[in-house]
Parts: structure tokens; C-alpha cells; sequence
């Protein structure tokens, strides 16, 4: 079992007496490490296999590594628990959620539900959303969520009009998906915390069942998920986390990077190893990823390394605009393709930082006749039939559900229009309780005859098939269900091209559904709604197609591919945005750390001289990443590089993002590179040693802002400030003055 380790990947995997921290550099075999420790774990005796926990991101992850374990030493590494954080919680709450006073057949709200029951809050309410958008609201109420803040304790900014609005809606939002037996994905992982305080029996329980859990990813875990990895492990102690600083790349979904990096005061006499070296990539492709991350000042005492070929140089491909970069792009991999026999489209992939760059890219290689698959775009489950489907399954799951009962009561259409749903609605609303309740009472309600008829036939449908799932197989029932309700039926009545692949996307349902029964013990409806809710994108890529994929910088996480090129090495393209703070712009570098660490054998990197910026062609300065690579590692094809020819440009003597840390090498070290930065230490008066919430500061960029939160100590440590007019940031001390 320990043949194959290096000597630090065994000291790490025989070491079980307590708190362990595993800093896993990319490449750098974390995987094996994780796997490798819970079959020694289990080979052992030192916990049995049903009382480990093993805790990562993906679906995907979860799966390799349970399949894994079982490789190293059989049936026994099926019994331990393995999940995401949101699977793992979600089966909690179908055992202990009865103590909040839901039920347990609650419904998981996604992206799109959510949307619909804050707007109905919002219009229902008559309130004035002044602008604001519904997603950035429920932004916000997300990352109250992550950081545990409930309504109550949300104390909102005086006179900002944003988090005033947020103030009002969120306890709203909160109260309407409990009357909907509903949580969405930022409950999940709450509602298990308010579970465990309330009733300490129940966290007893589970810190009984628990006695060994592991963690990957660690330093993408928000506060909240840090909070259920300290209750669960509190008793035991046995808590084994893995990851690497310089890969937290998900703040602006509430990871919290401290997490990691102060692991060792968090929990009691941890152990800590580095696992440093690089068994992925090439010597030219980990030296220069580490030479851009090294500019970071916040990160841990590493430096990755690789024994393996020292490999190509880096190419940079010079554009005009982002069609000449799809087009040397598509190029270059039939390029690759052609010169070497044995590779692969599979073996390629396509990186950037934002969605809609895949637009061109698509589109020229589709041109070049070059098969490609983008990931991230619109999701199986996410297509419009198959959520009509979902949405009948959820309501038949959960009646209370309000948001998708609206959804299908004139799906396909039966004649049931607000004139006759209004109604139906207000009487539910009044009475308090949910609308297919207010399906039974018709008759108590003042609706038109014809409106009536149809509503009393969907009901009396809708209890048909109530009745028949407890008469057949799960798999035979929803292919019933699909039929009878008419949605089959609705779209054989069009010969279109789009018509036959909806159809045949029900099809692919009912597979999905039979696989789902094949492969549990105990299968249910609501056990695949909650598969169906937890998948991300990631989950459904299949390496073996043979063709390139496409994907942001952000979904490539924990993926390799040979040959990786990385799009649109532009100035507020990645980095994105053209205000960022420190601690945005250090994330945007670790960003393309990942995405550069991502390939084996060669990377190519492309930057454009102009773009289409919504409708308006704009010239744009090279990304600032790309003055922090070595040129003894990088290649450039199409002309040097200007860092002074757009509206945006780059002055490397000015940047802040030059500063070098020392290396963190035992053996090397580097001396760093400094500037003066406006706001920097030296010119300010901020008393660091006695800072404390509410001090009122001023930044450069942001303007007049109040302290409300500090975390660590000193100049660097991170305060988050409630900004006049930017609303709420995360700045390091040192860049900000006293008002």
C-alpha cells in the first residue's frame, strides 16, 4: 500500500494521532495521498470504514475516490461515507430537518427557483427592488448565508439603499421557502449547524458516527463549512484536511482562504506536511506558474518543484482581436493534432476566464471542422422540459411546493391563465396555506366555470398519479407521468429538428431515472431530486469524448490535459474587472496558476490587441501575468508585447502586483521586489495596533468606508469595510488611511 508514495506523501499517510494539515501543491498527488490514508486507516483497525468521512467538491472527485479506495483494498471502501459538503448535509437533513419543523420530503431550490420566489416576494409585496437586480440581491443574501448570518443578526449599512433592500427581503425570502418546505443550496449546510445547537443529542450522534474525517479542497471552504468540520470533529480530533493556498480560487462565492492558512491555530497541536512536488507537469510549466503565484504576499511557506523533462516553453500567441485568437488557436491545435499521430482532441482543452468567450471560439472551431464540447454551458437538467418534468416530480414529492406548482399548472397548456390561477393563488395566500392545498376547495373559490373545470381536472390528474406511485416501479411511473401529463404528446405535434431533441431529452430522463434504481439500495423520488439538484457541470464531462474541450479557468480545477491553451491574457479580462483590490487581484493570479497548472506537456497563452466589449470595439492592454513569467521559460509568436497601448495600461515599475515574496524554498530564497504604492504603510498614519470596527477610512479607488470586520493582525491584516457608494470589501490594512 505504501510502495508507490514519496517519503513525505507515507509520513503523511501513516500519521493518524490528531489534527493533520496536508498543503497539497498542484500535480503534486493529493488524491492518491487522501485515498491512500483512508485504506491505511481502514487496513489498519484504526477506525472502521463506516465511521470515516470523506468530504470534497465534486461529485466527481467523490466518485473516483471511493472507487479508489475499493482498488487498494476492496468491499470494505464502499462503506465509508463520501460526498460533497452539500450531499453529506443533505443527508443529514433528511433524518434530523423535522427538528426545524420541516419535513423531510423538503424540496432543493436551484438558481432558477430561487429567482422566481424572490421576484414573487418582491411583486407580491409591492416593494420597489430600485434597480437592483434579483440575482445581485440574492447574491448578497448568499454570502450573508456563507458567512452565517442569519436575518436577524444582519445589521444592513445606514442609508445604502442595497443592503437596506436585503434587510427587508432576506427574513422574507428565508420565511416563504419554509412555507414552500424548501431550503436552497446555502441552507443545506446552515440548517445541519442550527440542527447540532439546538439539540445537542443529535451532533452527539454524528460525532459518534464520524470518528475520522478528511477533507479535500480545505482552502475553498467558507466559514460555515468550517464550522461543521469543527463541531463534528471536536470529539474525536481526527480531522485530516488537504489542500493549497495557492489554489482558492471561489471567495466570490464565500470561501474564506484563512481557513487554511490558519488551520494550525484552529485546531489543537496539528501536524502538518508539504507535499511539494509536482508529478503532473513539466520543470519550464511548474517554474513559471511558481513565479507568477510568488508575487502573492498572503500565502504559505512552499514552493512547488518537478523532477520531470524540463519540456517545451510557454508559447504566447499575439492577436489583433478575439476572432484572430480563435483562429490561431484552431490552428495551432490542428497543428498539434497533425504533427504527432498518438494525440488526441481529448488530449486538448480551452481555458478562460469568462463564459462569453467561449462565443468566438466555438464558432471558429465548429468553422475549422474541429470537434469540441463546451462545459458550463446549459445543463441537461437545466433545459426547459426536463425542469417541467422536475418541477411535476417536486411538486408529487413536496405539495407544499408553491414555486414549482406554478410552474406546471398550464404546462403544457390546459387553458389555466392568471384570470383563473389569480384567484386560486390569493385564496391560498389568505388561508395560509400551500396552492395544491387550495386545489381541494375549489369550491370556496370565486373562479369562472371554465377556469374551475380545468383546475378541478389538473387536480384530480395530479392525485391519479399520486395514487399510482406507490403501485409501480419508480422509472415506470415517471415515464407515466411524462406521458399522461401531455408534455409527450405536446411536442409530437411539431416535425422540428428542436421538437425530436426535446424529445428525446425525456427519453434521456427516464434513463437517468433507471440508472438512478439500478445502482441504489433504497431508490426514491426524493432521493433523485436531491442527485438531480446536487450535480454540477463538471460532473458530467466524460474524458474519454474525443474532442477539445472548452471551459472556464474555474471549472478546470482538479482537471490535467496534455496541451492546454489559456484565452484572452488581457487587462480586465484576467484579471478581470479594472478595479481590484489586493486580495482580488491575488485571486485573479492564483486563478491562472490553476489554469497554467492544469497542463502536462504544453501550454500556450493568447492575448488579444482590441476586443468587442458589449457592442463597442476596445483596445486592451496584456495581462499584467504575463510581465511576472520568466522569459527564459516563454516563446512569443506574433510581435512583443505593448504595455502602454490601450486605455487600460500596464506600468510594471507602478504595479503593486510586482511585489516578489521572499521564496519560500528551505534552500532558495529570492529577494522581493518592491514599490511604493499611494495608501502603502509608509505614507500612512493608520494606527495598525489599535484598529477596531467602526473606524471610518478612506482607500484611493473605493472611497469613504467604515471598518466592520478585521481579521489577523497588522498591516496586513484584512479588513472588510462597508464602502459609501462601492458597498462591501475585503482591502489589507496597509492600503487604506484614516478619514
Amino acid at each position: 500500500m505504501l510502495d508507490n508514495l514519496s517519503k513525505v506523501q507515507e509520513e503523511a499517510v501513516k500519521y493518524n494521532e490528531g489534527p493533520t494539515l496536508i498543503f497539497a501543491g498542484a500535480g503534486s498527488g493529493k488524491t492518491r495521498v487522501l485515498t491512500h490514508k483512508i485504506a491505511y486507516i481502514i487496513a489498519n483497525n484504526i477506525v472502521r470504514p463506516e465511521n470515516i468521512l470523506a468530504v470534497t467538491f465534486t461529485n466527481k472527485a467523490a466518485d473516483e475516490m471511493q472507487e479508489r479506495v475499493k482498488e487498494l483494498i476492496g468491499p470494505p471502501g464502499s462503506k465509508i461515507n463520501i460526498g460533497t459538503f452539500h450531499s453529506i448535509c443533505a443527508q443529514i437533513l433528511r433524518n434530523e430537518i423535522h427538528h426545524l419543523e420541516y419535513s423531510q420530503n423538503f424540496t432543493i431550490y436551484d438558481s432558477t427557483d430561487q429567482k422566481k420566489l424572490l421576484k414573487d416576494i418582491i411583486d407580491k409585496n409591492n416593494i420597489d427592488k430600485e434597480g437592483f437586480s434579483v440575482r445581485a440581491l440574492l447574491s448578497k443574501i448568499s454570502n450573508l448565508k456563507s458567512e452565517g448570518t442569519s436575518p436577524a443578526e444582519f445589521e444592513p449599512i445606514e442609508h445604502n439603499n442595497y443592503e437596506e433592500l436585503v434587510d427587508i427581503l432576506y427574513p422574507l425570502y428565508q420565511k416563504n421557502l419554509k412555507k414552500s418546505n424548501a431550503v436552497d443550496f446555502d441552507d443545506l449546510l446552515i440548517l445541519p449547524l442550527r440542527v447540532f445547537d439546538k439539540h445537542p443529542e443529535v451532533l452527539n450522534k454524528y460525532q459518534t458516527l464520524y470518528q475520522y474525517i478528511l477533507v479535500d479542497e480545505y482552502q475553498d471552504t467558507n466559514p460555515v463549512q468550517f464550522q461543521l468540520i469543527k463541531k463534528l470533529g471536536n470529539r474525536h480530533q481526527n480531522v485530516c484536511v488537504v489542500g493549497d493556498d495557492d489554489q482558492s480560487i471561489y471567495s466570490w462565492r464565500g470561501a474564506d482562504i484563512t481557513n487554511i492558512l490558519s488551520f494550525e491555530s484552529s485546531f489543537e497541536d496539528p501536524q502538518v506536511f508539504k507535499l511539494e512536488q509536482n508529478y503532473r507537469s513539466t520543470q519550464t510549466i511548474v517554474e513559471a506558474a511558481s513565479a507568477v503565484v510568488q508575487n502573492n504576499e498572503e500565502r504559505a511557506d512552499k514552493e512547488l518543484w518537478s523532477e520531470g523533462k524540463e519540456g517545451e516553453k510557454i508559447t504566447l500567441i499575439n492577436t489583433n482581436d478575439e476572432y484572430d485568437e480563435a483562429r490561431q488557436i484552431a490552428q495551432k491545435i490542428q497543428s498539434e493534432i497533425y504533427k504527432d499521430d498518438d494525440r488526441k482532441y481529448k488530449d486538448i482543452t480551452i481555458l478562460y476566464r469568462t463564459n462569453a468567450q467561449s462565443r468566438v471560439l466555438e464558432k471558429i472551431l465548429n468553422r475549422y471542422k474541429i470537434p469540441n464540447e463546451i462545459i458550463g454551458g446549459v445543463r441537461f437538467y437545466e433545459r426547459a422540459e426536463i425542469k417541467d418534468i422536475l418541477a411535476y416530480l417536486k411538486v408529487f414529492a413536496n405539495p407544499k411546493d408553491d414555486i414549482s406548482l406554478k410552474r406546471i399548472i398550464n404546462k403544457p397548456r390546459r387553458g389555466i391563465g392568471k384570470k383563473t390561477f389569480g384567484p386560486l393563488e390569493d385564496y391560498a395566500t389568505k388561508k395560509g396555506i400551500p396552492i395544491f392545498k387550495g386545489l381541494s376547495e375549489l369550491d370556496l373559490i370565486d373562479i369562472h366555470t371554465r377556469g374551475k373545470k380545468q383546475l378541478h381536472k389538473f387536480h384530480k390528474n395530479m392525485k391519479r398519479y399520486q395514487k399510482l406511485r406507490q403501485e409501480m416501479e419508480l422509472d415506470e411511473w415517471v415515464n407515466t407521468v411524462i406521458e399522461g401529463v401531455g408534455l409527450r404528446e405536446h411536442l409530437r405535434k411539431y416535425k422540428s429538428e428542436k421538437a425530436q431533441q426535446k424529445l428525446a431529452n425525456l427519453d434521456e430522463l427516464v434513463n437517468a431515472i433507471s440508472d438512478y434504481c439500478s445502482t441504489e439500495t433504497d431508490p426514491s423520488l426524493e432521493g433523485f431530486l436531491e442527485e438531480v439538484s446536487l450535480v454540477a457541470d463538471i460532473d458530467n464531462w466524460e474524458k474519454e469524448r474525443n474532442r477539445v474541450s472548452m471551459m472556464t479557468l474555474h471549472s478546470a480545477k482538479g482537471l490535467e490535459f496534455p496541451i492546454v491553451f489559456i484565452a484572452g491574457l488581457n487587462e480586465s479580462l484576467l484579471p478581470v474587472g479594472y478595479d481590484q483590490s489586493e486580495e482580488d487581484l491575488a485571486e485573479e493570479r492564483r486563478l491562472f496558476y490553476v489554469g497554467l497548472t492544469r497542463a502536462e506537456e504544453k501550454a500556450f497563452l493568447t492575448t488579444a490587441k482590441k476586443r468587442n466589449i458589449r457592442g463597442e470595439e476596445k483596445y486592451m492592454g496584456p495581462s499584467r501575468f504575463l510581465k511576472e513569467l520568466p522569459n527564459t521559460h516563454l516563446k512569443t509568436l506574433g510581435g512583443g508585447l505593448n504595455y502602454s497601448s490601450s486605455d487600460q495600461s500596464f506600468d510594471k515599475d507602478s504595479s503593486s502586483s510586482q511585489k516578489q515574496t521572499k521564496s519560500r524554498s528551505k534552500n532558495k530564497s529570492t529577494s522581493s521586489k518592491t514599490s511604493q504604492k499611494d495608501g502603502d504603510s509608509s505614507s500612512s498614519t493608520l494606527d495598525y495596533s489599535n484598529l477596531e470596527t467602526g473606524t471610518k477610512v478612506t482607500h484611493k479607488i473605493f472611497g469613504k468606508g467604515r471598518i466592520v470586520k478585521i481579521t489577523g493582525f497588522g498591516k496586513n491584516s484584512k479588513l472588510t469595510i462597508d464602502f459609501d457608494t462601492q458597498g462591501r470589501k475585503t482591502i489589507i490594512a496597509k492600503y487604506v488611511n484614516p478619514v
